[in-house]
């Protein structure tokens, strides 16, 4: 690992060994509001029966999108894999809760499957948080701390407004250092 001085904020820049690809760089208020406009127009367009089964459709992809990209990172990484479970439970739950009239044995599945994927997004959530804090302080050292408890409450957000600071800062580094690394 290679330590730099300063960039031009005043924090201390770095340039790893290993070039890895940058975080997303969105903007937590772009998520925010495509996270959103993808409920309001589930919630327009679509019948009301299957809001369930659509209804969290943007923050899966985003989950989903965030755990491929933190499987570039490090291939031993356990949320990728909790990720895909939750997700197929979730839409397990989804589809069966779409029938009309279910019988007591699919009312029990259901309420089974509802818990499970609580239990598997919780998890879910802060295995990410712990492959993040683990990568950003130990492959690149940019040392992010990520609270419990605003991971509990804003997760995806909550990640994004950290992973957008990390990518500028990121940036500038490469900017202020051109020989180095750079992702391809």
């Amino acid at each position: 690992m290679l330590f730099n001085q300063t960039n031009a904020t005043g924090t201390p820049s770095y340039i790893p060994a290993r070039d890895y690809p940058p975080p997303p760089r969105i903007h937590w208020l772009v998520l925010a509001f495509v996270f959103t406009g993808v409920k309001l127009l589930i919630a327009h367009c679509a019948p009301l029966r299957y809001h369930e089964l659509f209804d969290s459709l943007a923050v899966d992809a985003w989950a989903f999108y965030l755990c491929l990209w933190i499987r570039s990172l490090d291939s031993d990484a356990r949320s990728p894999f909790w990720c895909d479970v939750y997700v197929i439970v979730e839409l397990a739950y989804a589809a069966l809760d779409t029938r009309q009239n279910p019988s007591p044995i699919i009312n029990s599945t259901l309420v089974l499957l509802a818990l499970a994927s609580v239990v598997l997004g919780l998890v879910t959530i802060f295995l990410i948080r712990s492959d993040l804090v683990r990568h950003y302080n130990e492959r690149e050292p940019y040392g992010l701390q990520l609270s419990g408890a605003m991971t509990l409450f804003f997760s995806f957000l909550y990640f994004q407004y950290h992973l957008y600071d990390i990518a500028k800062r990121r940036e500038q580094d490469r900017a202020a250092h051109p020989g180095s690394l750079t992702f391809s």
